[in-house]
């Protein structure tokens, strides 16, 4: 087991990733790269899910699995204000692997395809010895109107586009043997990528965005680590899925270990001058916060008036069995 986990092996990286210059608009280091092809902007995310890590076969059918592979993706491309197009898939599948199960894998990211208005064009396929899937997606976007993580000010309100907390519930609720809550283990099965709100907020004016996928608060930290701020956000103000509180009560947690640090959500999260917020609300955003000077971790305002660090809260694929 690696102790640097998933973020520092991905500095590690960086020095063989090539960064922002001439026809590459965004680099290494956002929810996705940004190309400039003949006067157009080309946006270009990828995400792999596997077997037993990003979804379970006895939760998710095959079909569900499909969706979601196509549905991260476009939650990357939403974050930079982009609109996806087409999509590419690389399946790794496991010896004796039925083709109806292939196939129902397939219609699965057909529907989604259909969903978000983007086409399947190709991929690949190889024998595996755990069921594997990789879809890299294209988007538009205006090159000059990306957006990215690292330009939140001091003064910029965060807001929030989706509900916080539905899938780190359910899983939670499966794994300690109680019968999930259907709405909310709906939400990991088939997660909505806001592909229109992540567009509007763009147009409105965001400074800085990323989708909520590794928790709130690992993503709004790399916000700020990126944009040299720091951030309160309001507890009482999160866009909690309705069920997420009763499901933590039974299980004795803290709701807000699912709401802030469970991932998996795939909202979207941005700073947005205050002149904008009107418009960002008119989108489906809901005000969590505001952005802060210096820089600095960011901080959970309870409603007993303490606070909580969130640097700690999220998802790391190689420290999830640290203790």
């Amino acid at each position: 087991m690696t102790s640097e986990g998933e973020f520092g092996l991905i500095a590690r990286l960086a020095p063989f990733l090539s960064a922002a210059g001439e026809d590459l608009v965004v680099g290494h280091g956002d929810d996705a790269a940004v190309l400039e092809v003949g006067g157009r902007g080309v946006c270009i995310a990828v995400d792999v899910l596997v077997d037993d890590v990003h979804f379970r076969r006895d939760v998710s059918s095959l079909e569900d699995v499909g969706w979601k592979a196509v549905a991260v993706n476009c939650s990357d491309l939403a974050a930079m204000g982009a609109a996806p197009t087409v999509a590419v898939v690389g399946l790794c599948r496991p010896a004796g692997m039925p083709a109806a199960d292939v196939e129902s894998l397939y219609r699965g990211m057909d529907a989604a395809c259909r969903r978000w208005g983007l086409r399947l064009v190709g991929g690949d396929t190889v024998d595996a010895g755990a069921l594997a899937v990789s879809v890299t997606v294209l988007g538009d976007v205006d090159p000059d109107r990306a957006v990215r993580r690292g330009g939140a000010r001091p003064g910029d309100v965060l807001v929030v586009v989706g509900q916080l907390g539905a899938p780190a519930a359910a899983l939670a609720q499966v794994r300690a043997g109680v019968p999930p809550d259907g709405p909310l283990l709906a939400l990991h099965r088939r997660p909505e990528a806001h592909v229109a709100a992540g567009r509007a907020l763009a147009d409105a004016g965001a400074t800085a965005m990323i989708d909520v996928s590794d928790g709130l608060g690992a993503d709004l930290g790399h916000v700020c680590t990126a944009s040299g701020v720091g951030a309160v956000v309001d507890a009482a103000a999160l866009p909690v899925a309705a069920g997420v509180a009763e499901a933590a009560a039974a299980l004795g947690r803290d709701p807000l270990d699912f709401v802030c640090g469970g991932g998996d959500d795939y909202a979207l999260l941005a700073a947005m001058p205050p002149a904008s917020v009107d418009a960002a609300v008119a989108a489906g955003a809901t005000v969590v916060g505001r952005v802060v000077d210096p820089p600095a971790s960011p901080v959970l305002s309870l409603p007993d008036g303490s606070r909580r660090d969130l640097s700690g809260l999220g998802w790391d694929h190689y420290r999830k069995d640290a203790s």
